[in-house]
């Protein structure tokens, strides 16, 4: 499983900043989870403001795919509309495992992050 962390502050725009931001967003999401590489998406935010976006991909290739889609690629050109700071770690995954019932248990996480099945139980996920 491949990570893409990123973090951002946002400017403080005015609300229609926000709405296109928003609307921004939610479109690349939707076109992100139509790709058979994505596994899921989940968003933080921090006492401070600063919000933490987790996606997760099956591969490499399928995170490359997304970083160079044109449309995404296009959306980074409006950062600077929205955000003060942008910033991006790619991670892959080296070990998984869950503590469960009070033991480790070596497992892979991939369904567990599934946008369409992330907020059932764990039993419920597999």
């Amino acid at each position: 499983m491949v990570i893409c962390l990123y973090g951002l502050r946002a400017r403080g725009t005015s609300a229609p900043y926000a709405e296109e931001e928003e609307r921004i967003f939610n479109a690349l999401l939707d076109k992100a989870r139509k790709d058979p590489g994505f596994i899921g998406y989940h968003l933080y935010t921090s006492e401070d403001g600063e919000e933490l976006g987790v996606i997760r991909f099956d591969t490499r290739e399928a995170l490359e795919r997304w970083r160079e889609d044109p449309s995404h690629q296009a959306a980074w050109a409006r950062a600077g509309d929205f955000y003060e700071e942008f910033w991006v770690q790619n991670c892959e995954t080296f070990g998984e495992y869950v503590w469960r019932s009070g033991a480790h248990v070596d497992e892979d996480l991939r369904m567990r992050f599934r946008s369409d099945v992330a907020n059932l139980a764990p039993e419920q996920s597999r």
